[in-house]
């Protein structure tokens, strides 16, 4: 070597040679690692909170068609049955239909005015099942024949007097009821009144059943 090369020329040699680093493979992998690493725990949470979104979503729409299925929503829509329209004998027609909290829908799909003062009397809830015989004077006779389940509330007496209706408060719902019914019982605005609502519906109106004075 000495031969061939003297010494300064050595030293430039070894001037001009890069010297490289000593790598570990540990070095060269480890970033790359601990990356895929975190990125998987990133994909990980984030799917593990979607899913606990998606089981909320899912009890939620279970909540409300439970809901739905315990409180089917009344519709006073005439009813069809077997026999729409039949008759005692040739002078009298007798229509079923159901009470709407005021007046009879007819399965003929007519409507008819119930009186007040039965309605009030015989305390008919809206969705109850009746029967009206026309007889032969012109004279119409009501009855109920189907009467839907019902249950009691207690409630505030109140009087619209824009549409000049009574209503009954029940838990930030407003019932409305027949004016005979209060005239009857005497009522008057902040009144405790008893009525009743049908049991596994909605309803727009309640009969009285008793009216507490204050």
């Amino acid at each position: 070597m000495s031969d061939l090369f003297d010494d300064d020329s050595i030293t430039k040699i070894n001037q001009l040679t890069p010297v490289l680093p000593i790598v570990q493979e540990d070095d060269l992998f480890g970033e790359k690692e601990d990356a895929e690493k975190l990125d998987i725990e990133k994909i990980k949470s984030s799917l593990n909170n979607l899913k606990t979104q998606i089981n909320q979503i899912l009890k939620l729409l279970e909540a409300k068609e439970s809901k739905k299925q315990s409180f089917p929503v009344f519709n006073p829509k005439p009813i069809i049955f077997d026999s729409i329209e039949t008759k005692n004998n040739s002078d009298e027609n007798i229509i079923e239909g159901v009470f709407n909290g005021e007046k009879m829908i007819g399965s003929d799909g007519k409507e008819y005015a119930v009186p007040p003062n039965y309605a009030s009397k015989s305390k008919l809830v809206e969705g109850d099942i009746m029967k009206l015989t026309l007889a032969p004077n012109g004279r119409f006779i009501y009855k109920q024949i189907g009467p839907i389940p019902r249950k009691r509330i207690i409630g505030v007496l109140s009087f619209d007097e824009e549409r000049q209706l009574w209503n009954v408060l029940h838990e930030n719902k407003k019932y409305k009821i027949l004016t005979a019914s209060v005239t009857f019982y005497k009522g008057k605005p902040y009144d405790e009144a008893v009525a009743l609502i049908p049991q596994d519906c909605e309803s727009d109106w309640c009969a009285m059943e008793n009216v507490i004075s204050k």
